[in-house]
């Protein structure tokens, strides 16, 4: 009885994330900006590729500790502009090396609904003249992957979910093995980074 009770919660939990972030994303549309890609960056064969880099870092340990593996590649390289986007309480699962380079938010830069509205963040990141910006959340209830929605650039790389075709213009899709590495291999390769 315990165990039919439990898949119940999950199940209950599951549908209002699912009715949460179909929400979000009308909210978007009816009330923000959609946000106007002013270049197109070239990454192929003889294209100059990209100068800089936000990533979306997952606020969750269990996806931090890979992603933070992750993005040291990209952190080293001298020729690209990188930043990152955490949640505070998240900040200690990355290395110190990039602290300089995070903006952080909190929950209280949310509204009811999980929309993120404080309007400095999302100014401050515009002002940086982001290439690329990649979401490295695997979890449906991180709503901030919404922000994609009005940022200008024009590469926005995420994971493949029930939202993913609203939000980015590059969708992979997890690893079957399910080795994450795999799948952040698949990004670095995209964005030329390998």
């Amino acid at each position: 009885m315990v165990h039919v009770k439990e898949q119940f919660q999950l199940l209950n939990l599951n549908m209002k994330i699912i009715w949460r972030n179909n929400l979000i994303s009308l909210w978007y549309r009816l009330f923000r900006s959609k946000s106007k890609i002013t270049k197109l960056i070239r990454i192929g064969a003889g294209g100059k590729g990209i100068s800089s880099l936000l990533f979306i870092l997952p606020s969750e340990k269990r996806f931090a500790q890979n992603a933070s593996h992750f993005i040291k590649s990209a952190d080293n390289r001298k020729d690209l502009d990188v930043f990152y986007l955490t949640h505070q309480k998240a900040i200690y699962f990355y290395s110190e090396k990039i602290s300089s380079k995070i903006i952080s938010f909190n929950d209280e830069d949310f509204n009811f609904l999980g929309v993120f509205k404080n309007r400095s963040i999302i100014k401050k990141i515009k002002s940086l003249g982001i290439d690329a910006v990649v979401d490295l959340n695997l979890s449906e209830k991180q709503t901030i992957s919404f922000l994609m929605l009005e940022l200008p650039s024009p590469i926005k790389v995420g994971f493949e979910s029930g939202f993913s075709n609203k939000i980015y213009s590059i969708i992979i899709k997890p690893s079957p093995t399910g080795f994450l590495e795999k799948s952040f291999e698949n990004v670095e390769k995209i964005l030329g980074l390998k």
